[in-house]
């Protein structure tokens, strides 16, 4: 099973691939929506991970594509600075699985997927 991220950060790819190599768990990376859901298209995926920073993501928009895909991603996780308390509140609103302050996921990263690809 794998976890798929969007993030056009390299630092932030390379930190949560190597986090996930450490965790056992495969994470593919995408830069963008588009990419995403072609990555997602194998139907394999346990979790979408989306970076609130990724420019012009209308995270609602996203989740609600990902939700209406005929293989559906079981879960659905984003992360942003902690300053950015309107992205937050949105993709909680959009209906994120779970949200977290990027120092919260950075922190976390490695229990976070074992938690969601093991479930």
């Amino acid at each position: 099973m794998t976890a798929h991220l969007l993030t056009p950060d390299l630092a932030i790819s390379s930190r949560v691939t190597q986090a996930a190599a450490a965790a056992g768990v495969a994470v593919s990376v995408a830069m963008s929506v588009e990419r995403l859901v072609d990555n997602l298209a194998g139907g394999d995926a346990r979790l979408a991970i989306l970076d609130l920073n990724t420019p012009g993501l209308d995270t609602a928009a996203v989740v609600a594509r990902l939700r209406e895909r005929p293989a559906r991603v079981p879960a659905v996780i984003a992360f942003g600075p902690h300053v950015h308390t309107a992205h937050l509140t949105a993709a909680r609103e959009a209906g994120c699985d779970e949200v977290f302050t990027r120092g919260q996921f950075h922190a976390n990263v490695g229990e976070i997927l074992r938690r969601y690809i093991e479930a």
